[in-house]
């Protein structure tokens, strides 16, 4: 059973959310709003309410303005008893690629002054950029796997991932729940600290279609240009020679050799981080999506930070990825190779001992447990608002045990404390 925890909450009138938001339909792209939603809407989770006059695009961004309120601990009648984290100019857009078939769709927002250049401010306590994604975890009906597994990623294992905030969102006027919001991946201060150098992603070829690229001459895969994401000739050319001496060395005839092989143009410790949390919450699109790597001036390439987990952790129809039993990714670009590394398997091994000393299983529940609490009563609007429980959304997998699709966000949730145990218990053994 989920620990509760009474907290106090905030109620947010109708007169105070329609006071900050344009009733704008057509920007918004959603029914509106039902009376109990937003009448009484009471929530411990910042609140961020959106004014677009236009509709909302993949691109480009559009003007808009945003509010983001959060004042803990307090109980408050309407919004303008609470302090703005930030309020002023933004520029919006939908973000993903499958998640756009969704209706609730996730954005990506830049911060602006008043001349529509990037003003960097730190949303809820985490650092300033100008930067920042609002995910909707629509297929991940437990709400928290993004937010999961970029917290492992800092927290236990010590690498740097998106830090995140649970919110809930009002668009236009319309109540559109709960959503992450989150770093968005690039380099410097505060985030990849990678500064004059460069990020890429792997991808799927649908992916790559219209953004700067280059195709991997050992791969044959996509590499958008992340960062710098409009690069010139000269960026390009350094990023293809790193990438290209990457690729020899890894796939070459003495890829294991300590000084000369593939441990010279990649920090192996961050590998097998990279590759252990793959791993562990089994993410179906490691290595082939939402796969990014960087490298420093004058340093090795890293792999990561982690993005993109609302379809991991046995949210998948693809057997491979639902069952905890088994390796995934041998067979994937780049990984496939390194697992021919008896070294590197050995590593592994060492690395995935010291994290489970380090109590990976107790606080992976921890994080849960946390979120379930914070999540407790926001949740509820969000599946009145996205009435999906019980329902095939893809890629949901059935409850094996009845048949059917879970039918609430607790049975949701304890799916996934059950899946990342039984996982963990198989790697113990694996490793």
């Amino acid at each position: 059973m989920l620990p509760v925890r009474t907290t106090p909450a905030l109620l947010l009138t109708t007169a105070a959310l329609l006071s900050a938001a344009l009733p704008a339909p057509a920007a918004s792209g959603a029914a509106p709003a039902s009376g109990a939603q937003v009448t009484k809407l009471r929530s411990t989770l910042p609140l961020v309410v959106i004014r677009a006059p236009k509709a909302i695009r993949n691109d480009p961004k559009v003007s808009a303005r945003m509010r983001v309120i959060h004042r803990p601990g307090r109980r408050a009648n309407n919004v303008s008893d609470r302090p703005n984290v930030y309020a002023g100019r933004i520029g919006i857009e939908l973000r993903g690629h499958s998640s756009q078939m969704f209706p609730k769709k996730s954005y990506g927002l830049e911060l602006r002054d008043r001349k529509s250049k990037g003003r960097d401010v730190g949303l809820l306590g985490m650092s300033e950029d100008d930067d920042w994604v609002l995910t909707a975890n629509y297929s991940d009906k437990s709400l928290m796997r993004n937010s999961i597994a970029y917290r492992a990623a800092r927290e236990v294992a010590g690498r740097y991932a998106p830090d995140t905030r649970h919110v809930e969102v009002v668009l236009n006027g319309n109540y559109r729940g709960v959503y992450l919001l989150t770093q968005k991946i690039e380099l410097g201060g505060g985030r990849v600290e990678a500064e004059d150098g460069w990020m890429m992603e792997l991808v799927f070829g649908y992916q790559a279609l219209g953004e700067p690229r280059f195709k991997s001459p050992r791969t044959g895969r996509p590499l958008l240009f992340t960062d710098p994401d409009e690069p010139n000739r000269r960026d390009v050319r350094r990023i293809r020679r790193d990438v290209v001496r990457f690729e020899r060395a890894l796939y070459g005839k003495r890829f294991r050799h300590p000084r000369r092989g593939w441990r010279a143009h990649v920090d192996p410790a961050a590998a097998m981080d990279y590759v252990l949390l793959q791993e562990l919450f089994g993410n179906q699109d490691a290595f082939h999506a939402s796969t990014y790597f960087h490298r420093a001036p004058g340093g090795r390439i890293v792999f990561g930070p982690l993005w993109d987990f609302d379809i991991a952790m046995g949210n998948t129809t693809m057997t491979r990825f639902r069952t905890t039993p088994g390796w995934n990714l041998r067979g994937r670009p780049y990984v496939g190779r390194l697992w021919q590394d008896g070294a590197f398997r050995r590593g592994l091994a060492t690395r995935w001992r010291k994290l489970q000393a380090a109590g990976l299983r107790q606080r992976l529940r921890g994080m849960i447990a946390r979120d379930a609490r914070q999540l407790r009563g926001a949740q509820v609007r969000n599946f009145r608002r996205w009435p999906i429980l019980g329902r095939y959304v893809w890629p949901n997998p059935v409850d094996p045990r009845t048949g059917g699709y879970r039918p609430s966000w607790r049975s949701e949730v304890a799916y996934l404390r059950r899946w990342l145990d039984a996982r963990i218990t198989w790697m113990n053994r694996a490793l």
